[in-house]
């Protein structure tokens, strides 16, 4: 009796050992395994800026042209360049762009006696707003044709006569320029060859398609006009109408 129950008990020891160290085993936390590299993180995609609205002068300048068909053809102005009767200009501003536009006659290649200005402001968003006026009423056909024909490329000009008061008071349409109708107009190339002979209109206003290139505009005397023939005028035509200005004198002091 005393051997079995010496045996019972070392068995017994036996399963409590395996049982114990199944339960051990069954309360150990398993192994994690160990996390692989995350891939770096990339930043958002930036959206790209679309460029809109009015971004140059040019750009302004062109808005306000197209507003007004007597502003067809008129170039940024020229500081180099004597006898230019119009012309524009454009600065920019905090809103977008401040442009003004001139039209003179009378006597432009010496000056311009008139000028009139246009001051327009143009939003960077293309909006275009007429600020106001300054100068004498423009003349009917300054600076071209009274229907405000475009086109080009050519010389579109208007023959004018003044003074036409004895004395010129600023601002008085009674006393601008009148414009010449019927005046003959000669267009020479720079060899001299005569390449178009025009004549002005009621208006005073020719005008005429030719090449790209320098020309020579020159007018004939007109009875009942003192001072004889005008100041021949030299023009460089490019891509659009060139424009220009003859002037008689009516000898009125």
């Amino acid at each position: 009796m005393m051997r079995t129950s010496v045996v019972s008990r070392s068995r017994r020891t036996t399963i409590l050992v395996a049982a114990t160290a199944l339960l051990l085993g069954a309360c150990t936390p398993a192994t994690a395994p160990s996390p692989s590299a995350a891939p770096p993180s990339q930043p958002p995609p930036t959206a790209v800026p679309t460029a809109t609205g009015v971004l140059s002068t040019q750009a302004a300048a062109a808005l306000v042209l197209s507003t007004d068909p007597r502003f067809a053809g008129i170039e940024q102005q020229n500081q180099g360049l004597i006898g230019q009767c119009c012309s524009w200009t454009a600065t920019p501003t905090a809103t977008g762009y401040a442009v003004v536009i001139e039209i003179g006659w009378g006597d432009c290649p010496a000056g311009c006696i008139n000028r009139h200005h246009w001051f327009y402001a143009v939003n960077a968003d293309g909006t275009v707003t007429l600020d106001h006026e300054d100068g004498p009423p423009v003349p009917a056909g300054v600076p071209g044709p009274a229907d405000g024909t475009a086109g080009g490329p050519g010389i579109r000009g208007i023959a004018t006569a003044g003074p036409v008061c004895p004395v010129v008071r600023p601002n008085d349409p009674n006393c601008a320029d009148r414009p010449v109708a019927g005046a003959t107009v000669h267009v020479l190339d720079v060899t001299g060859l005569e390449v178009a002979t025009l004549q002005t209109d009621a208006s005073g206003s020719f005008v005429v398609t030719l090449p790209p290139g320098q020309y020579r505009v020159q007018a004939d005397a007109v009875d009942g006009l003192m001072g004889g023939a005008p100041t021949p005028a030299d023009v460089m035509v490019g891509s659009g109408l060139a424009l220009v200005q003859l002037t008689y004198d009516t000898g009125i002091r």
